[in-house]
């Protein structure tokens, strides 16, 4: 069964690179009401290693979503996603063109949830990695992942690949605001989550940004 659950909510991307400013800011935002996740990149993990997912999780009930977006061979992808799992980490990213034996590798520790990157938003997604995300699916499904990564940014991705994808997988999609899509659109195509980092740490008022961006989702 997935930690995260499938329904609406909003991923924090803790893209910053202070581990301190990371971590109160985690503190902040820890009795947010409402279905939310904390997103740890690779920016953040490089200040202080893997140590600073369970710097996050010790001071915040929300769980922790690491985005290593593992793409190695299957031994090394599984001793990264373990050791990720081992500080707290309630779930991590896999690349997905990096093919099912590496996924299943994670997906055999049985520690967390296993989330799959199938598209990504930046333009040169569009030369390799976006025009494979229908291939994916087969691969997501018959494993039985627990989430996908769909941009924000390409709603007609999402469109077609939800309604494929079985039932309990849930979608993360990343590119709100700063990148151009407008709050709900990834919901609307048929995501779960949209991920948003700077429109939340950059306010003057985290907690309040993250409050009305959730109450915008669950009008959609």
């Amino acid at each position: 069964m997935s930690i995260i659950e499938k329904k609406r909510g909003i991923v924090i991307a803790l893209d910053v690179t202070d581990v301190d400013s990371a971590v109160e800011l985690a503190r902040q935002l820890c009795d947010l009401e409402g279905n939310f996740v904390f997103k740890i990149g690779r920016p953040l993990e490089m200040q202080r290693g893997y140590k600073v997912i369970s710097e996050i999780k010790k001071v915040s009930r929300i769980p922790v979503v690491y985005d290593g977006k593992i793409a190695d061979i299957p031994y090394i992808s599984s001793r990264i996603a373990q050791i990720a799992y081992e500080a707290g980490a309630d779930a991590v990213i896999v690349h997905g063109f990096v093919g099912r034996d590496v996924i299943e590798s994670i997906l055999e520790l049985n520690r967390g949830d296993v989330i799959v990157v199938m598209s990504m938003t930046h333009p040169g997604a569009s030369q390799y990695i976006n025009p494979i995300a229908k291939q994916l699916v087969e691969t997501v499904n018959t494993l039985g992942v627990d989430g996908v990564v769909l941009p924000a940014t390409k709603p007609e991705i999402i469109a077609s690949v939800a309604p494929v994808l079985r039932e309990n997988i849930y979608i993360m999609s990343p590119g709100i605001k700063v990148q151009g899509a407008k709050v709900g659109d990834a919901i609307r195509a048929g995501a779960d989550y949209e991920i948003t980092g700077r429109a939340i740490y950059g306010a003057s008022d985290p907690k309040k940004a993250a409050e009305e961006l959730y109450k915008e989702i669950l009008e959609v």
